[in-house]
C-alpha cells in the first residue's frame, strides 16, 4: 500500500507538472492572439483628456472613479514613444501578470510544512487562476492588464514581505518601506487596490505584528484614502442615489454571492452548447449555490486563524488567506460601486460581468490553496483536493478555449472597425465593437481625429495618405 501511494504521488506530480507547462502556454499563446491591437473602451476617454492636459494632469485624473496614476505612466509612455502602438502595453500587463504569478509562488515553494506534491498542485492551480482565458476582458487589454495586474503584483509583494515586518528581524525598516510602497501602487493602479490596507491590517493583527508596525500600516491607508478623495474627477453620489441604496429591492448577500459563484457557473455552463450558454447562466442558480458555499469555506479558513491570530505557520496557508480575504474585500468594494454607479440597474446580473473574473478566480485560487494546505494533516481529505486541483484545467478549459476563439474574433472586428476609421468610413455599426463602456460613437470619431493629426495607433503607418491618390501620383511619378 505504501508503495502504490508512492506511486500515485508521483503520477501526480508528473501530470500537475504537464497540466500547468500545458495551460501556461496556452494562456499566453491566447493572450497573444486575442490581444487589443488598437484603442478601445475607456483608453478613448483617458486619451481625449490627455491630449488636452499635461502629462501630471492625465495621471491625476480619476476614470470612473478608479485612480489610474501609476498604469498611465504606461500609456503615456507609449502615446509618446511608440506611437499608441497597443503591443507595447500588452506586454507591459503580460509582464506584470508574469511578475504577480511569481511572487504569489515564491511563499509557496519556500514553505518547509508541505511536500513536493502540495507545491506542483499548488503551482498548478496559482497558473490557471491567472491564466483562464475567462479574465481574457481584462489580460488581453494591455491598459486593463497593467491596471489590474501592478495592482495584484503590488498586493503580492506587499503579502510576501508583511511576515518580516517581526520584532527583532533584520528587515523590518526595508520590508516596511516596501510593504507601505507596494500598497499605495496598488492603491493608485486601480480602485479596487484600496482594499489593500483593510487587508494588510487584519493579516497584520492575525500575524501578531507590534501595534506600531499595525498603526504605521493604519496610518498609511487614511493618507492613501485621503489623496484618493482628493484626486480631481471623481463623480460623488448624489442624495437621490443615497436614498435609493437603502432600497429594500437590493439584496446584498446575494449579490454578493453571485458574484463570489460567477467564475464556477461560467465554467460550468461553457461544457454546453453555445446557444443554450447565456439563457442557462441567466436562469441558473448556481452561482448563487457556489457563491454561498465558497463564502462559507472562506469565513470557516479566514475567521478562525484572525481571532486566533495564528496565521503564519504555513507560507503556503498565508499566500491563500491573503488571496481570499483581499480578493473578497474588492469584490465587496465592486458591489458598492456597482450600486452607487448604476442605480436602477439589475444589480444581481451585474454578478456575471467578466470584468469581475479577474478577482473572482483569484478568490477561488486563495480557497484551494488553503485546502492543499490543510489536506496535508488531514490524510482523508488529501486525495480528493489532489484530484481536485488535478482536475481544475480539465474542468475550466471549454470556458478556456471557446473565450479564446472568442477574443480572436473580437480581434478581426476590431481591425475592421480601426480600419473604417483610416478610411473615413462613418459606420456606427462596426465601431460598437470598440466601445466596451458605453462611451458612445461620437467620443469615438473625435479622438480618433485627434489620432489621425498626430498619427498615432491605426494611423501611425501613414496608410491614410494614401487613400484618395490617383493611380499616377500613387508612386510619386
Amino acid at each position: 500500500m505504501h508503495k502504490f501511494a508512492l506511486v500515485a504521488e508521483r503520477a501526480a506530480q508528473i501530470c500537475a507538472t504537464l497540466a500547468a507547462f500545458a495551460f501556461l502556454v496556452s494562456g499566453i499563446v491566447y493572450l497573444y492572439l486575442g490581444r487589443w491591437t488598437v484603442t478601445h473602451a475607456d483608453y478613448f476617454a483617458i486619451y481625449d483628456f490627455g491630449f488636452n492636459h499635461t502629462w501630471l494632469e492625465s495621471a491625476l485624473e480619476t476614470s470612473n472613479d478608479h485612480s489610474l496614476f501609476f498604469p498611465s505612466f504606461f500609456w503615456l509612455a507609449d502615446l509618446r514613444f511608440f506611437h499608441g502602438n497597443q503591443l507595447p502595453l500588452f506586454l507591459a500587463g503580460l509582464s506584470l501578470l508574469l511578475i504577480t504569478v511569481g511572487l504569489l509562488l515564491v511563499p509557496v515553494w519556500r514553505d518547509t510544512t508541505v511536500g513536493i506534491t502540495a507545491k506542483i498542485l499548488s503551482t498548478l492551480v496559482v497558473i490557471v487562476g491567472n491564466f483562464w482565458m475567462a479574465r481574457a476582458v481584462i489580460t488581453v487589454s494591455g491598459g486593463f492588464n497593467c491596471e489590474n495586474s501592478l495592482t495584484m503584483a503590488g498586493a503580492a509583494l506587499a503579502f510576501l514581505l508583511l511576515p518580516t515586518m517581526c520584532p527583532g528581524s533584520p528587515r523590518l525598516l526595508p520590508a516596511t518601506l516596501i510593504v507601505v510602497c507596494a500598497g499605495f501602487v496598488a492603491s493608485f493602479s486601480f480602485g479596487g487596490g484600496l482594499a489593500i490596507w483593510p487587508t494588510l491590517l487584519l493579516l497584520a493583527w492575525g500575524l501578531r505584528l507590534p501595534k506600531y508596525s499595525i498603526g504605521l500600516l493604519a496610518a498609511a491607508g487614511l493618507t492613501a484614502a485621503i489623496i484618493f478623495v482628493l484626486l480631481p474627477g471623481h463623480e460623488w453620489i448624489s442624495q437621490q442615489t443615497s436614498r435609493s441604496l437603502l432600497s429594500p429591492g437590493y439584496v446584498p448577500v446575494i449579490w454578493l454571492c453571485r458574484l463570489l459563484g460567477s467564475p464556477f457557473s461560467f465554467a460550468t455552463f461553457r461544457w454546453g452548447p453555445d446557444k443554450f450558454f447565456r439563457p442557462s447562466v441567466a436562469s441558473s442558480e448556481l452561482a448563487l449555490c457556489a457563491g454561498a458555499l465558497a463564502l462559507v469555506l472562506a469565513m470557516l479558513a479566514v475567521l478562525p486563524q484572525i481571532i486566533r491570530r495564528n496565521v503564519n505557520k504555513s507560507s503556503l496557508e498565508w499566500t491563500g488567506l491573503a488571496l481570499i480575504v483581499f480578493n473578497l474585500i474588492v469584490l465587496l468594494l465592486a458591489f458598492v460601486s456597482a450600486i452607487v454607479g448604476i442605480t436602477g440597474r439589475d444589480l444581481p446580473s451585474l454578478a456575471f460581468a467578466p470584468r469581475y473574473f479577474f478577482w473572482g478566480t483569484l478568490f477561488w485560487t486563495g480557497l484551494l490553496l488553503v485546502a492543499i494546505q490543510r489536506a496535508q494533516s488531514k490524510r482523508w481529505l488529501r486525495w480528493p483536493v489532489y484530484l481536485t486541483a488535478l482536475a481544475l484545467p480539465v474542468l475550466v478549459f471549454p470556458a478556456h478555449y471557446k473565450e479564446a476563439a472568442y477574443w480572436r474574433t473580437t480581434r478581426w472586428n476590431a481591425e475592421s472597425a480601426a480600419a473604417t476609421l483610416v478610411n473615413g468610413v462613418r459606420d456606427e455599426q462596426i465601431i460598437r465593437v470598440l466601445d466596451l463602456g458605453g462611451i458612445g460613437p461620437e467620443l469615438i470619431y473625435r479622438v480618433a481625429e485627434q489620432f489621425r493629426a498626430r498619427r498615432l495607433d491605426m494611423f501611425a503607418d501613414g496608410l491614410q495618405d494614401w487613400i484618395g491618390l490617383s493611380e499616377a501620383n500613387l508612386f510619386g511619378g
